[in-house]
């Protein structure tokens, strides 16, 4: 039986009509007209056809779904933003549990602090906490879903100076597997606060609450193009760099292909170019003053500098990951970016089967590092860099050689001295890999997920 034709017989066999009635919410099974759309998410290569969709409006419409599915053992899983690169928040023959209609913020700039609901995005934080000069690091996607790019620990450009997404929780409200609705905090049940703050799917998130931090002034945001050839000088000016840069900046290179636009020469369109970018968090000027190696480079066929309100830079890559485009990420830490490492950079990136794919070496400097690793899932705090191989493309057909080209790059990657574990929002796919993501920490997060959901209700992004 094709998944399509089981999604439909597992709720032809349910009491969906009664669960349906209960909730304040609506629920989707695979004979509604809007099913179609309802099963997608934003990563094209995701296909999957769930038993149902319940799009919950408050906490007791999630908890009614988590009573549903251990009554009749049914697999769970969970969305809210719906970008789910990883395709762990939709299953075929599961039960969709979709937090996206609660998105709400509410900031108290006085305790600087955020509440946030479960299907807000970063866009929606971003603004909400701007209006008061406050931020909290948040991605680079301004519609990137606050809940799984923190419960998959979340780094952005404020990450050197204030940490990973998760590093600024100070509680969440959750769902646990036995429908219970608890409050984890550093000083309640520890052990589920801990496992949130990068772990995954530990339960429904129904609130989250963040630390914010003054940045109520525009940022400075760079690019510097440079041809591929040109790559190994400049990441080892770069490493050097590294090595006591600012917490203010996030320089983060990478590989991509030159876009056909009138901001590049015409000769240049298509091939794969080096590019130095870089954001700077602190006093612009300040950050031009930093940044100049990168800025002022004489070898580089295009270059830009813009200052901007943050909210401008959270929102100014989200037409290069349009809705729909397949995706296949991984990453691999490095614990320095080594000359052999520098090689292999400039050779992924120019093998790549599609020109829509990209190679980011991404900074671990600065807050990052600083926080112990005993207080979240997320290992390789260590790392001088993260390699994020991203692949995107549009032909459905093509699906094979980059998934291939991803899991054989990282492969080389890791024959290097690299580091255990990996960040978990870059891990790719869906296959059970919590030793290989959180290394040491992985028998840790498994007793407290057999604590909080002894019955396995839900369907983990990492088992």
């Amino acid at each position: 039986m094709d998944a399509n034709r089981e999604a439909r017989a597992i709720a032809a066999s349910l009491p969906f009509d009664r669960f349906s009635s209960g909730l304040d919410g609506s629920l989707v099974t695979p004979t509604d007209d809007s099913y179609a759309a309802a099963r997608r998410v934003w990563n094209g290569m995701v296909n999957e056809y769930p038993a149902a969709i319940a799009y919950c409006e408050s906490t007791a419409d999630v908890r009614a779904s988590v009573a549903f599915a251990r009554e009749h053992d049914v697999d769970l899983t969970v969305r809210s933003g719906g970008h789910s690169v990883s395709g762990a928040s939709i299953a075929s023959g599961a039960l969709v549990v979709d937090c996206s209609r609660m998105e709400w913020v509410r900031v108290d700039p006085d305790d600087r602090t955020a509440r946030v609901g479960p299907g807000a995005t970063w866009g929606t934080v971003d603004r909400a906490t701007q209006s008061f000069g406050l931020a909290t690091p948040g991605g680079v996607f301004s519609d990137t879903g606050v809940a799984g790019l923190t419960l998959g620990g979340g780094t952005g450009y404020l990450s050197p100076k204030h940490g990973f997404s998760a590093d600024n929780l100070r509680s969440i409200d959750v769902v646990t597997g036995e429908g219970e609705r608890v409050t984890a905090g550093p000083d309640q049940r520890t052990d589920l606060f801990w496992a949130a703050r990068g772990g995954g799917t530990v339960g429904i998130v129904t609130a989250f609450e963040f630390d914010l931090h003054p940045l109520d002034h525009d940022v400075l945001y760079f690019e510097s193009w440079l041809p591929v050839d040109a790559a190994p000088d400049a990441l080892r000016a770069y490493r050097e760099y590294q090595g006591d840069a600012p917490d203010e900046s996030c320089v983060s290179p990478y590989f991509a292909a030159v876009p056909a636009t009138a901001e590049f020469p015409a000769d240049r369109h298509g091939e794969f170019a080096f590019v130095l970018s870089g954001v700077y968090a602190g006093d612009p000027v300040a950050g031009r003053d930093e940044c100049a190696p990168f800025i002022d480079r004489a070898d580089a066929f295009a270059a830009s500098t813009d200052t901007m309100a943050y909210t401008d830079l959270q929102t100014m890559m989200d037409h290069d990951f349009p809705d729909g485009r397949h995706y296949f990420w991984k990453s691999v830490p490095l614990p320095e970016l080594g000359d052999d490492a520098i090689d292999l950079l400039a050779d992924a990136a120019t093998s790549a089967p599609s020109n829509l794919s990209t190679v980011v070496v991404w900074p671990m400097h600065g807050a990052v590092e600083r926080v112990s690793d005993e207080t979240s899932p997320v290992v390789s705090r260590d790392a001088a860099v993260v390699v994020n191989v991203e692949a995107a493309w549009d032909d459905p057909m093509a699906t094979p050689e980059n998934v291939q080209w991803v899991r054989e790059t990282c492969r080389e990657f890791r024959a290097l001295d690299s580091t255990p574990g990996t960040l978990p929002n870059f891990a790719g796919g869906s296959a059970p890999d919590a030793d290989d993501v959180y290394a040491t920490h992985a028998d840790r997060l498994r007793r407290v997920r057999e604590r909080y959901d002894p019955a396995g209700v839900f369907r983990y992004e990492r088992e």
